[in-house]
Parts: structure tokens; C-alpha cells; sequence
């Protein structure tokens, strides 16, 4: 606004120039200044016009530090990522180690020496036992006669009826 009338509401606007700008018609009597990048890193993104300010951005290889872009600092150079190999050494690796066969065939003999005298062990238990039971009857309970006698009448079939002849219903006599 460049003059308004103090007795009347007329009020003259004219547009803001040279370095100044406002952003919507009002009532002020001056212009804002606008703003210069010249602080360090900042470059012009936009320059200052009647109606707007002027717009800074960061150079390239540099960011805001905050929201408001008060200052530039240096983008970090994200670090590669190395992959780490081991050191090459002049050890050899040995090959896996394949088992000797004298060794397997101990082992074999020795499984065959222990069903040997499991089997062994077994046959001369059995006597034993054998032995035990023909002297002292009591060591296995014998079935009793009566027992075996039931079941074997329980076991025994029965025998069908069958109606022989040509009519299916029962003839009078």
C-alpha cells in the first residue's frame, strides 16, 4: 500500500520493487525485504519477486541441518561395504581323513565276538533254566487238566438245523 486517505477509506496500492515483496494484499505501508543467500553452502533456488520471497536450497554434496534450513552440512559419503575375505594363507587344508581299514575290520570282529557270546550266554542259560524247571516244578505253573478241559467244550461247534424240501412252509400231517 503506498497511501491511504485519512478522512476517507480510498487507499492507493502500488507493487513492492526492488529488493522487497509481500505475499498478500494488506494494510502495511512497506514491503518486506527479501531474503539473499549468501550464507555458506546455500545457493538461489528461486529469486526474489513482488510477490515472493526469495528461495535457497544447499548445494549439491550438502543438506539441511533442520526443517527450517538454517544451515548446510556436508552430505556423509556413505562408507563401501567391503567384504571382509580371510587372509589368504599358505596353510594347506587337509582332505577329510578316509578311516583305515584295519580299523573297520576290528571293528567288524569285535561286533561278531559279541553276538558270539551273546549266543553263547543264551544256549547255556537256556540249559540252565532247563535244568532248574525239571527239579523244582515251580518256578512256571502248569496248566491244570480242568482248565484245558472246558475250553476245548466251548471250542466245539454246534450243529445247524437245516429244513430240508421243496416247500418253504411246514406241511400238515
Amino acid at each position: 500500500m503506498e497511501s491511504r486517505s485519512r478522512t476517507s477509506c480510498d487507499i492507493k496500492c502500488e507493487p513492492c520493487t526492488g529488493d522487497r515483496y509481500t505475499k498478500v494484499y494488506n494494510v502495511d505501508m512497506s514491503c518486506n525485504v527479501c531474503d539473499t543467500c549468501n550464507k555458506p553452502n546455500f545457493e538461489t533456488k528461486t529469486n526474489c519477486t513482488s510477490t515472493s520471497n526469495t528461495v535457497c536450497r544447499c548445494k549439491t554434496g550438502f543438506k539441511c541441518k533442520d526443517k527450517s534450513c538454517s544451515k548446510c552440512v556436508p552430505i556423509p559419503t556413505p562408507t563401501p561395504i567391503r567384504t571382509t575375505l580371510p587372509p589368504a594363507t599358505t596353510a594347506i587344508s587337509r582332505a577329510p581323513v578316509k578311516p583305515n581299514k584295519e580299523t573297520v575290520w576290528f571293528l567288524v570282529i569285535i561286533a561278531l565276538l559279541c553276538a558270539a557270546i551273546g549266543v553263547v550266554v543264551l544256549t547255556k542259560l537256556k540249559r540252565v533254566l532247563h535244568c532248574i524247571m525239571s527239579n523244582h516244578g515251580y518256578f512256571m505253573a502248569e496248566k491244570t487238566s480242568t482248565e484245558t478241559s472246558s475250553t476245548e467244550d466251548e471250542d466245539v461247534s454246534k450243529p445247524v438245523q437245516e429244513v430240508c424240501g421243496k416247500c418253504d412252509q411246514p406241511i400238515d400231517v
